[in-house]
């Protein structure tokens, strides 16, 4: 028995233990069972594009993820792929952990699009607010989320580390980019994080005075030449009819991922 034979034996096994559904099913259960889709393709399948408010979880990291993204077994999950094979697999596989209410999209990803169903380009997870503060310092929740969702390339198009906002928190930290990569992925809470890095600098953590016109310096910034207020409008352009236009880059950054104005 050659692979693709014993491959097409082992599907045929598992298509009879799970049930498939198709897009208008997984639409209605979205809607009235509060089903969660779950994309199982690669990263890079999944920002071509994907349903609108589904989890990423890879296929090879399923079963590893799946507890902590979804802790209650009778969570209704509507697995996809590409065409539905990958998915197939991921449903009888998290059946076979317990979850009850599992079921595969018939034709994936490409049944979906075809049909004209919504699609999103849009990360999974957006990063916090510029705004948001941790031991009084503006940005630096933002940059923890953008460091632990960077390097599984959730937030593609992003600058991290090495310019913008980031590069002046962390200069103004003294702290080396990579160095407070390791301390984020080191620890889970913002709390940990924040000890570790006071830790780090001892004396050398920024006094009240200095977090204070640091704050003021990030929260006012806004384009200083011609070029980058070119780009600064080209930005505001893209929002949404009805937004109100941000005069500094903070403002920019919440209108672009959808907050309301601070």
């Amino acid at each position: 028995m050659g692979k693709r034979d014993r491959l097409q034996r082992l599907l045929e096994e598992v298509r009879n233990e799970i049930r498939e559904i198709t897009n208008a099913e997984a639409l209605r259960y979205a809607r009235e069972k509060k089903a969660v889709f779950v994309d199982v393709r690669e990263t890079y399948e999944w920002f071509r594009g994907h349903v609108p408010g589904a989890l990423h979880i890879p296929r090879g990291l399923l079963e590893q993820q799946i507890e902590k993204r979804l802790p209650d077994p009778s969570t209704c999950i509507i697995c996809y792929s590409g065409t539905g094979l990958r998915s197939a697999l991921a449903a009888w596989s998290l059946q076979k952990m317990g979850y009850s209410h599992v079921f595969s999209l018939a034709g994936g990803w490409q049944a979906w699009r075809k049909a004209g169903f919504p699609s999103s380009t849009e990360p999974e997870q957006y990063p916090r607010s510029p705004f948001a503060k941790l031991g009084g310092i503006v940005y630096l929740p933002r940059l923890i989320d953008k460091a632990r969702f960077c390097p599984q390339g959730k937030l593609p198009g992003y600058e991290y580390l090495t310019s913008g906002f980031d590069k002046m928190l962390l200069d103004f930290l003294c702290i080396e980019g990579r160095r407070f990569e390791e301390i984020v992925q080191q620890y889970e809470t913002d709390e940990e994080i924040l000890a570790q890095l006071r830790k780090e600098l001892g004396p050398a953590w920024p006094s009240e005075y200095a977090i204070a016109e640091f704050n003021q310096r990030m929260i006012h910034k806004r384009p200083e030449t011609p070029e980058k207020r070119a780009k600064f409008e080209a930005a505001c352009s893209k929002l949404p009819p009805g937004r109100k236009r941000p005069d500094t880059y903070f403002e920019l950054m919440d209108a672009q991922e959808g907050r309301p104005p601070a």
